[in-house]
């Protein structure tokens, strides 16, 4: 699923593997099917499209695959919340789209074996979480995260989780303190910083 011209770039990139092994698919149901059949290791798209819920909903259904391929995320104007609901929906990579066609070349040899590459651009607003302050969330405090960062109130998490309100506050709690943050808040504050090109490997 390759688009803003992603495969015109790998295809110019030195370092890349050979041109053939690229392949441009449109249909996500096709993708499902690629992947079923063991053709895929590797998956470049656009989160944001068609909307960032769609996109990102897309990626969790890739991670559920029985062999999920790496997946790694291309596009443009991110905010550090599109990047932490990335990383939340299991996005191996992310490279900004104003990036360089060998930085994007590179960044896919290292998604294939197994590293993560964090290439997310100009970017304004609060920092993120360390990728080993997101490892140490259990799956339901991912979960609540997600929700805290779609701005959920406790009532509105524990009704979509169907837990109960106390098992909220805790795990409200839980994510705050592990992410070393004392307001829920201060997770998503609309904060500036100056513009700078933050790179993460993981």
């Amino acid at each position: 699923m390759t688009k803003l011209g992603i495969t015109t770039a790998l295809r110019e990139a030195p370092s890349v593997c050979a041109s053939e092994h690229l392949t441009d698919v449109d249909d996500p149901g096709d993708v499902h099917s690629l992947i079923r059949q063991g053709q895929v290791e590797l998956v470049i798209l656009d989160p944001t499209q068609p909307t960032l819920n769609a996109g990102l909903a897309l990626c969790r259904e890739l991670k559920g695959h029985s062999r999920p391929p790496s997946v790694l995320a291309f596009c443009q104007g991110v905010t550090p919340r599109d990047v932490l609901l990335s990383q939340l929906s299991g996005i191996d990579s992310f490279v900004h789209a104003n990036e360089y066609p060998d930085r994007l070349a590179t960044a896919v040899q290292s998604t294939l074996c197994g590293s993560r590459e964090w290439l997310i651009g100009p970017l304004e607003g609060p920092s993120l979480p360390s990728a080993e302050e997101l490892s140490s969330l259990t799956p339901r405090e991912q979960e609540v995260l997600w929700l805290l960062a779609e701005r959920c109130t406790n009532k509105q998490i524990a009704h979509l989780l169907s837990i109960s309100s106390n098992t909220v506050k805790n795990h409200v709690a839980a994510v705050l303190r592990k992410l070393s943050v004392r307001h829920r808040s201060e997770l998503f504050a609309e904060i500036s910083l100056p513009a700078q090109q933050r790179y993460v490997r993981g």
